[in-house]
């Protein structure tokens, strides 16, 4: 039990306090919310709508060049509108979301992209760039719907636990998380790391189509999620560790950034990454600030360079990439940026709905609701969409993404479009409010793992749901250990009057 006892500190003297500002002390200790600036979000709206008014392109990917252009500008200014906050003001859920909706959507149009020009037209393009540009208006004015007066979860987010606890769950959450893998390799280590460098799809722990009773354990790998936000975490108070807790959760974290690389799925390690950074830029203490840039820079150093690198090597593996052994021919964005392109499945979809397609209506929310529900449960769970992105464009064999927009399209065009984006806005801006300086570790680590799912729902809302589950499983996790504290804390209250009168002599009697 020596691992997981907490390393010693000795008390410090406390620093004199400051003469309290004008407004008292009770303002000085409150703390300001993180939230975006309202005239930061109109000017962002003016410039999204003189875009969509604007622009133009002698090609699609020109025209699409030139609609990153006119978002990035207006993006940009409501950033600046809210670093008149602070640089902590934008360590928010709606900043995450917007930038990842803006990546995967417009950033790889800053590059030559010869083969979008070559299966688009510039119509199309006209099409999509604006359900996009609605997409981006409904997440810039949604964040500012929800504003909470008090703190949702004051006493779950703001109860200290001790150090030991942090450990147990960071342990706890990578047992669980990895145990579908470590059982399907016969906890074989050496044949783990080598199925992890194969090709995509080809582990033995992967999933079926519509899955099973081992389904059930493979969802639990969501676990693995907490996982970086815990050890950003704990890196910024290692202080509260002793060194071999620390080392051995850093060597644990590394190779969790290793499986999520090795996968080729990029929404996976971006999310690994992006959910330590915030782990680590909350726990933080203020002496450290110079290492959460350096760290942030690195995170996104990071995450740029893996869009390139990991579409290089996941349909053949990184052993056989890094040997050489690809003789196919070079994927489309290996000679330029290639993200996603959901632009041209968006462009795709508008052609097919509601032309030639009626639109699917409360099918696609629906089904992003149950999804999270095993089969093994509900064996007469649906299968998919009667209409999905793949068939409505006429391919097999791939997964096509078309994020949260395209799939809202799908189900009731700009209108629908303009609501999702409106939901998901006003999710993150209420996230935003559970921040706050008094958050404990438990606190920082529910907080951080929400962005898991503002991140990645861009990408596409059917995963919403399930995305949340990391989330929902620290609520629980930290609403158990927080009671058990409480009732700890009553017992050690309780036991000095239990036996205060054995100590003291008894009272004469009077006559």
């Amino acid at each position: 039990m020596a691992f997981l006892r907490p390393k010693k500190t000795y008390p410090r003297p406390a620093p004199r306090s400051k003469a309290p500002p004008a407004g008292g002390v009770e303002d000085a200790e409150k703390p300001a919310p993180l939230k975006a600036n309202p005239l930061g979000t109109f000017f962002a709206v003016l410039g999204l709508a003189a875009t969509a008014y604007t622009m133009q392109g002698p090609t699609p990917s020109r025209l699409a060049a030139y609609a990153g252009i006119g978002v990035g500008i207006s993006l940009a200014a409501t950033v600046l509108m809210d670093l008149r906050a602070g640089v902590r003001n934008l360590i928010r859920a709606d900043v995450m979301a917007l930038a990842a909706f803006y990546f995967l959507t417009l950033v790889e149009f800053f590059f030559p992209q010869e083969t979008f020009d070559a299966i688009i037209t510039i119509g199309s393009t006209r099409n999509a760039l604006e359900i996009v540009l609605i997409g981006f208006a409904g997440l810039l004015i949604g964040r500012h719907l929800l504003r909470p007066k008090a703190h949702p979860f004051p006493n779950l987010f703001q109860r200290a636990i001790p150090g030991g606890w942090l450990v147990v769950i960071f342990w706890s959450a990578a047992l669980i998380g990895y145990a579908h893998i470590l059982i399907a390799v016969n906890f074989n280590l050496v044949e783990m790391v080598e199925e992890m460098m194969g090709p995509r799809f080809s582990q033995p722990w992967m999933r079926g189509r519509l899955g099973d009773w081992k389904a059930l354990l493979i969802e639990l790998g969501m676990f693995l999620f907490l996982l970086p936000p815990l050890a950003g975490i704990v890196l910024a108070r290692r202080d509260r560790f002793n060194k071999a807790q620390l080392v051995s959760m850093l060597l644990m974290l590394a190779f969790t950034f290793f499986y999520s690389f090795t996968s080729g799925t990029r929404n996976l390690f971006a999310a690994h990454l992006v959910t330590f950074v915030i782990g680590f830029a909350f726990a933080a203490p203020a002496h450290l600030r110079r290492q959460v840039i350096i760290i942030s820079v690195l995170g996104a150093f990071g995450l740029l360079a893996s869009t390139v690198v990991m579409l290089r090597f996941r349909t053949i593996g990184l052993t056989n990439w890094i040997e050489g052994r690809d003789d196919q021919r070079k994927e489309m964005g290996e000679e330029s940026l290639f993200v996603d392109y959901n632009l041209y499945a968006i462009a795709m979809l508008s052609e097919v709905f509601p032309a030639r397609t009626p639109h699917l209506g409360w099918e696609v929310p629906y089904l992003a609701l149950i999804r999270p529900i095993p089969r093994a449960l509900w064996p007469d769970k649906p299968e998919g969409l009667t209409e999905s992105i793949e068939d409505s464009l006429g391919v097999e064999g791939l997964t096509i993404a078309a994020s949260f927009a395209g799939e809202a399209y799908m189900a009731g065009g700009r209108w629908a479009v303009l609501v999702a984006g409106l939901f998901f806005g006003a999710l993150t801006g209420w996230w935003n409010r559970l921040s706050s300086p008094r958050n404990s570790e438990l606190g920082i680590l529910i907080y951080a793992s929400g962005f898991f799912a503002a991140v990645i729902t861009m990408r596409s809302l059917f995963v919403f749901t399930t995305a949340l589950l990391p989330t929902v499983a620290a609520l629980i996790i930290g609403t158990f250990a927080v009671r058990k504290l409480g009732a700890q804390a009553k017992r050690m209250l309780m036991r000095p009057q239990r036996f205060a009168g054995r100590d003291r002599p008894a009272p004469r009697s009077k006559r």
